[in-house]
């Protein structure tokens, strides 16, 4: 079994990074269909700052201080609408994670998505059907706190909880958007994925592949 160390996070964010940034153009396309299409911008600047700062750790770094990491990277490089929702994310991840050594069993991780999922709705305030990145979190979030239930491995956990964030995102075609500049579309927007929701499987999974020790 894999040990989810901090060294581990620290190199999971920087793959998540690559794989946020391997998606840019896609993200922009995305989100230039009902928004200002800089979305994938957006978070490539962020999770490269991320990525600096995950570089820089110790490689005794806790779980929650490398999540911490990501959250002042956020805060520093990313001042668009998903900067301060990334930013509240990690810093409620780093304090699920806080006092463990390692985040090796899936409630670990279902635990900090639930409050990754949770911070975020706190900032922007939006709710489950608003078609915003929440649309692909919540639906990962209940699935991962099955999962936490039935047992199995971390590894196949975590792939499977992307790849549910993936399948909602997708599904985000079919919603009205309530929040941001889509909003303004109303029906319009419809039929259309959103790209928040979209990065955010992107991020999931990031973590999956490096908690698996995949390359990118």
């Amino acid at each position: 079994m894999v040990n989810v160390d901090g060294a581990l996070v620290a190199k999971s964010l920087i793959l998540v990074a690559k794989k946020v940034e391997q998606n840019k153009d896609h993200l922009c396309e995305l989100d230039g269909e009902v928004g200002d299409g800089d979305h994938g911008v957006s978070m490539t600047i962020g999770m490269r700052a991320v990525s600096r700062a995950a570089k820089d750790l110790p490689a005794d770094c806790t779980p929650s201080e490398a999540l911490q990491s990501a959250a002042d990277a956020y805060a520093d490089e990313v001042g668009a609408t998903i900067g301060p929702l990334y930013e509240a994310a990690f810093a409620a991840a780093a304090q699920a994670a806080n006092g463990k050594k390692n985040l090796n069993e899936i409630a670990d991780w279902a635990s900090i998505y639930q409050a990754m999922a949770d911070a975020i709705q706190q900032v922007g305030k939006a709710q489950l059907g608003d078609k915003t990145l929440l649309d692909a979190f919540f639906p990962a979030v209940e699935h991962i706190k099955g999962l936490a239930k039935k047992g199995g491995t971390l590894e196949a956990a975590l792939l499977s909880t992307a790849e549910r964030a993936l399948k909602a995102a997708k599904d985000t075609r079919n919603l009205v958007p309530q929040k941001g500049r889509a909003s303004r579309l109303g029906d319009r927007a419809k039929g259309y994925q959103d790209a928040g929701a979209t990065s955010l499987a992107v991020v999931l999974k990031g973590f999956a592949d490096g908690v698996s020790k995949r390359k990118s």
